[in-house]
């Protein structure tokens, strides 16, 4: 394939396209930076437009595979497959996940070619954030190296990772067991149970459901819970082979919110599920923290949220489609490295 036939690829919050010559003042401006060059074994620092063109005739002479990362605002950061899965992102877009969604694009359109075998990759030791986006797409350690940076001018202890294809198939849905629990993405033969648990004593401790939903309602609001590898989905919980209610992740913030058949409250089946869901939220992404909150007449969900390992953040207001006016919340957050009952 021909850089020229390179495809652009999209993700919930980006647009991944062909590098172009006159991308250059931009990626410039974004390796130019000290604290983007220094991770980047290749790029000199400081970093010039002749150093671009250098890259850009490499690039199109050798058809590899090299996309510009874009936001709402324009070009943030380059991801590609250069010999290995690589990234840089402007030191303005950290922090927001962006590494992680145009890395799972680009690793996706890798794996979409039969003939591709394992993938591979590596982060400097002292690379963190680069450490969990690896450890997230499924990258497994494969050894240690030196690695030469060149803005260092010198080797630098890393790690060698490596992705097989039948580890990247394993990841590619969202399925989780517990002892007494399925949770699965949801689909459209969940939308009649689903509207018969929009009953008062549920939608008036959630903020988007309101109360006596029908089956097409539920149907028209499945595109923003369904499961496509990113953050912003929802999952159901499923008991002795029955819909029992959803846990569900935001896209930003990582926020979870989360109902059960009211028939089953009272046996530990939300801690239970909640636990599991947060385990594998944190081993499928690079986030640091998972928020939640509740209603302040709703203790029953504080207590979960407690014994899975959320401690308070403060209090806020919140609005309800089942209730007539705002009503006061208290809001949590789940660190990484405090999640409690994993049962």
């Amino acid at each position: 394939m021909s850089y020229a036939a390179l495809p652009t690829l999209g993700t919930p919050r980006l647009t991944l396209r062909p590098l172009a010559l006159s991308d250059a003042d931009v990626v410039v401006d974004g390796i130019g930076n000290y604290d983007v060059s220094r991770w980047l074994g290749r790029v000199p620092y400081p970093y010039a437009h002749s150093d671009f063109v250098e890259f850009f005739k490499r690039v199109t002479d050798n058809n590899l595979m090299i996309w510009a990362i874009e936001n709402f605002e324009g070009l943030v950061g380059a991801v590609g497959l250069d010999d290995e899965l690589g990234y840089w992102l402007a030191r303005s877009a950290w922090g927001k996940g962006y590494g992680f969604e145009a890395a799972r694009a680009a690793v996706s359109h890798w794996f979409s070619d039969p003939d591709h075998a394992n993938l591979v990759s590596g982060h400097y030791n002292e690379n963190q954030r680069s450490r969990r986006v690896l450890h997230a797409l499924g990258f497994q350690p494969a050894g240690q190296s030196m690695r030469y940076a060149k803005s260092l001018a010198q080797e630098v202890p890393g790690t060698d990772v490596v992705l097989t294809r039948a580890r990247w198939q394993t990841r590619q849905d969202f399925v989780i067991k517990t002892p007494r629990l399925t949770l699965r993405p949801i689909e459209k033969r969940d939308a009649a149970p689903f509207a018969a648990l929009t009953v008062p004593e549920v939608t008036r401790m959630l903020s988007r459901l309101k109360t006596g939903m029908t089956e097409a309602e539920v149907l028209a609001d499945l595109p923003r819970r369904m499961w496509r590898g990113y953050l912003g989905f929802t999952t159901v919980i499923e008991f002795q082979g029955q819909f029992a209610g959803t846990i569900g992740i935001g896209a930003g913030p990582s926020a979870v919110g989360y109902f059960l058949d009211p028939k089953l409250w009272g046996q530990g089946l939300m801690a239970e599920a909640l636990a599991a869901f947060c385990a594998e939220i944190f081993e499928r992404f690079p986030i640091a923290r998972i928020e939640a909150d509740h209603f302040i007449d709703n203790p029953a969900s504080g207590a979960v949220l407690t014994k899975v390992g959320f401690t308070k953040t403060g209090t806020d207001m919140g609005t309800s489609k089942a209730r007539v006016e705002p009503s006061a919340l208290i809001t949590y957050a789940l660190q990484r490295d405090n999640l409690k009952d994993r049962t």
